[in-house]
């Protein structure tokens, strides 16, 4: 009898993230890298990895208030 609740190695969100292949260099004030540390603190998370999450939740809101603005 197949188990019901199985996931599928496809159904893991790790696996699905697209490649990050590309670097950048950001500057910051102290007070932003701070804030910017604090966040990645908090949330367990690298702080490149705390940037980029920053990063698309701002591309996501830029996106959506442009679209607003048009």
């Amino acid at each position: 009898m197949p188990e019901l609740n199985a996931i599928s190695p496809k159904g893991n969100s790790r696996s699905q993230r697209p490649s990050v292949d590309q670097q950048m260099v950001s500057c910051f004030t102290s007070e932003e890298r701070e804030s910017i540390e604090r966040i990645a603190n908090g949330e367990m998370r690298s702080l490149s990895a705390t940037i980029r999450m920053l990063t698309l939740r701002g591309l996501t809101q830029y996106k959506t208030e442009s679209l607003i603005a048009d």
